[in-house]
């Protein structure tokens, strides 16, 4: 068994529902790292602190160390919605998949002698594009929803990631491509029309690499709308007790990939 197969056995025992590994120089020059300053303000819900959206002199922080990064995914399937609910600091899935990560990084580190950092959820706080990431560990691809689609989960899948001070042999990416022929359900629908058609900022500026949602019909900020409006909901229907914010996964559940 290779070093890479050790530390991918490891994240599975540890509760991983698949886990790769990507080389870092290739998301270093992967396209959502390559395009987003380009993009303009990417301020919206989840980016936004006291209400300033966080700097760009936060992007990339990433240590020098780091030479590959492990990813790992954990399943959300239709039936546990509320592994999904933000509860005001965070929801039960990514505690889930932090503890994963937690117990994974002490694994590699005190058998394999593999250092490791963990880095941040958000990529404005020295984070990764995890879908990115995701895809260069071969896990699966981009999808047409502008989600990364696995073979065996579809859409229905979080990820995290974990840095590795050592150089392994990266696990992807993988010929898998099943929007190629797809009649686009998640493009009908979604509720704010967010991949209706291209976004302004593709439209007006010229790129080289793969766009989000695959050919840029992905608008961010109508995707935010619907997030407001998730979170405006939750307040509304919680009375006097705090009520969990369920947000928005239309273009999740329609999407055929994965299921059984």
């Amino acid at each position: 068994m290779t070093i890479g197969e050790r530390i991918i056995e490891t994240a599975l025992k540890n509760g991983a529902t698949l886990a790769g590994i990507a080389s870092m120089e290739a998301i270093k020059a992967s396209p959502s790292h390559t395009i987003y300053t380009k993009m303009g303000d990417y301020a919206g819900v989840g980016t936004v602190k006291d209400g300033t959206a966080l700097g760009g002199d936060q992007l990339f922080n990433w240590p020098d160390s780091a030479r590959s990064v492990l990813v790992i995914g954990l399943s959300h399937p239709k039936d546990q919605p509320q592994l999904d609910w933000w509860d005001g600091k965070g929801t039960p899935g990514n505690r889930i998949l932090i503890d994963i990560i937690h117990r994974t990084s002490q694994e590699l580190e005190n058998t394999l002698n593999i250092k490791t950092r963990k880095l941040h959820y958000y990529v404005e706080k020295g984070g990764v594009f995890l879908k990115d990431a995701a895809v260069l560990a071969g896990l699966g691809c981009i999808g047409k929803n502008n989600m990364l689609i696995t073979p065996s989960n579809g859409p229905r899948i979080r990820l995290r990631a974990l840095f590795l001070e050592a150089e392994i042999a990266p696990t992807g990416p993988i010929d898998f491509d099943p929007c190629r022929d797809c009649r686009v359900y998640c493009r009908r629908v979604c509720p704010e029309n967010a991949m209706a058609e291209q976004a302004p900022v593709f439209r007006s500026n010229a790129f080289s690499e793969a766009l989000p949602a695959r050919d840029g019909h992905y608008d961010r900020a109508r995707c935010n709308i619907r997030m407001e409006k998730d979170v405006a909901e939750s307040v509304e229907d919680s009375c006097s007790k705090p009520s969990p914010v369920k947000y928005c996964r239309k273009c999740e559940f329609v999407c055929p990939v994965g299921k059984r």
